[in-house]
């Protein structure tokens, strides 16, 4: 655990300075040797205890990250082998923190279109490894993490019913590393200059998040014809707080519905939003009667929303 007090001498900001600009009081970060795909492992592991499922029940593994322990192969298959579940295929989705949300929209319509029975969806991030920590702006924002879910072709206590996603590239500037990729390979520059790190306009991203994530959230609810008033709860993905209660009135719903743990875990990227929907879950704060909103915005930049709910819930006309 990496709490606020670290930064005054890592990045000249103290607890203070850090709560009122991000909500963040801690974040996690991976024990060494162990990194995003065993991060990713132990949470699937827990979402398949959870769902009764067993590894070689699942047909489709998908991991949602963009801090892979390698650049080749997929991280999917090493939890794949890790797992046990050899009939399962297996990809990575690189959307971004909102890559989670991505990864649902595409296990959902594998499965409604025959091509899977089951899968496992996953976001994992190891956001440590690409974060400079004394960068105030950056710094204090990254943690650690996993999160997963069971998607099921048949029925279950909850569905998905409906999805949305968006995605623009005019905006691909505004969160990037510069280095370590095809355009810039890793050398002695790129590592000395830090161009591997993450660097993020963070002005230029608050005002789109906010109406994006909105937009998204309305164009699912409208979709799944729910309104906004009949939410049990909001899941937003955890990038700031002050951006999560932008969002909130943006959509118009109260912030009492809107789940919020960004305090103890700070921004863990695609992993937010399934460690929030756990979090909640155990919490008894999802309840099978009404729907569930999550919500997602990343890089790219993306977005997108899913609406969850019990099947058979009666739609607004």
């Amino acid at each position: 655990m990496l709490d606020n007090a670290a930064f005054a001498e890592l990045a000249g900001v103290d607890d203070e300075w850090i709560v009122q600009r991000t909500g963040i009081r801690e974040r996690r970060v991976a024990a060494p040797g162990e990194r995003t795909a065993a991060m990713a492992t132990r949470a699937a592991e827990r979402a398949l205890r959870n769902a009764g499922v067993r590894p070689d029940d699942v047909d489709l593994i998908l991991v949602a990250t963009s801090t892979p322990d390698h650049l080749t192969p997929p991280t999917a298959c090493e939890v794949q082998a890790a797992l046990g579940a050899p009939g399962a295929v297996c990809f990575d989705i690189e959307a971004g923190f909102a890559g989670w949300i991505f990864a649902l929209v595409t296990a959902d319509a594998l499965l409604r279109a025959g091509v899977a029975r089951r899968a496992l969806v996953i976001g994992a991030e190891t956001l440590s490894s690409v974060t400079n920590r004394a960068d105030p702006s950056t710094g204090p924002l990254f943690g650690d993490g996993a999160g997963a879910a069971v998607v099921d072709g048949g029925p279950g206590p909850l569905t998905i019913a409906s999805t949305s996603w968006w995605s623009d590239g005019r905006l691909a500037g505004a969160l990037l590393r510069p280095g370590g990729g095809a355009r810039r390979p890793f050398d002695e520059r790129v590592l000395s200059e830090g161009a591997h790190l993450l660097r993020m306009e963070g002005t230029r991203l608050f005002r789109q998040a906010v109406r994006t994530m909105a937009m998204q959230a309305r164009i699912a609810l409208d979709r799944a014809g729910v309104a906004v008033a009949d939410l049990a709860l909001a899941v937003p993905h955890q990038a700031n707080l002050r951006i999560i209660h932008a969002f909130a009135d943006e959509l118009g719903i109260a912030p009492e519905r809107v789940f919020v743990n960004i305090e103890r875990y700070g921004n863990t990227g695609a992993a937010t939003v399934p460690i929030a929907l756990d979090e909640a879950r155990r919490a008894g704060l999802v309840p099978l009667d009404r729907p569930l909103l999550l919500v997602a915005f990343g890089a790219g930049a993306t977005a997108g929303a899913a609406v969850l709910q019990a099947p058979g819930t009666p739609r607004r006309a």
